[in-house]
């Protein structure tokens, strides 16, 4: 089966209602939750993931709501957060997670920014009981995504544009055929893909599953939890009869 992966900021667009949304997400069709940390410095993201970010900074210390939802969700739940800030206290931090029973973990950065550090990075995250999920793009070198589909644990993350949100035009099938022929881990497409052409098109070049974020932030924005919940259950759709 063909997996949904789930995007929403910590915390968004309340404590409240973002545990409703998590609680809601399996039984929408959800199959991995991806819960974002808002960082310092949100540089692949785009301006209305920024925007969740924003919006959350004013409800104070959300890590009790990071656990509650990791037990509400029914759902494996992995942290997406940049690594840049966490490399001083990288074990700290992942020992964090750990004990909000977390399954996995996500830097968007580590292959763009720190590719040297790959290794060291995946063998700390394992030894902490956590499990790596690799994030790559269509600027990273084809021997380094063939070494990320070889050890990441989860699945490979394929983000299709360089910005979450921002429809840059590009051929989604042909950027997805050439790295499904590279890899044979379970590969994941999001980054920008939002539109049902996008999803169909990753669908049809070999992706095993896509990530959605941005559609998912506006329909919280607007429409509340039954909204956000409503437009899972339309990708879950999307997914089993394409």
């Amino acid at each position: 089966m063909r997996k949904l992966v789930v995007y929403d900021t910590l915390g968004f667009p309340t404590p409240q209602d973002f545990l409703k949304f998590s609680e809601g997400l399996k039984g929408a069709g959800c199959d991995i939750y991806e819960v974002g940390l808002p960082p310092k410095y949100a540089k692949y993201d785009g301006p209305v993931i920024r925007r969740s970010h924003q919006t959350v900074s004013k409800f104070g210390d959300l890590s009790g709501s990071l656990k509650e939802a990791v037990e509400v969700s029914k759902v494996p739940v992995v942290v997406l957060t940049y690594l840049e800030e966490h490399l001083d206290r990288l074990r700290e931090f992942l020992k964090s997670l750990r004990e909000s029973k977390v399954e996995g973990v996500l830097f968007p950065d580590l292959l763009i920014d720190f590719p040297d550090q790959l290794e060291a990075v995946v063998s700390k995250v394992r030894s902490e009981g956590l499990k790596n999920v690799i994030f790559t793009a269509p600027s990273v070198p084809d021997s380094i995504i063939k070494r990320s589909g070889e050890i990441t644990d989860m699945f490979l993350y394929y983000g299709v544009r360089p910005t979450t949100g921002i429809p840059i035009p590009v051929d989604v099938g042909a950027l997805i055929r050439r790295v499904r022929n590279m890899v044979r881990s379970d590969l994941i497409v999001g980054f920008g893909l939002s539109s049902e052409s996008d999803l169909r098109s990753a669908l049809r070049a070999g992706a095993d599953g896509v990530a959605v974020g941005t559609a998912l932030i506006t329909e919280l924005e607007g429409r509340g939890v039954t909204g956000g919940l409503a437009l899972v259950r339309k990708y879950r759709e999307i997914l089993d009869g394409a």
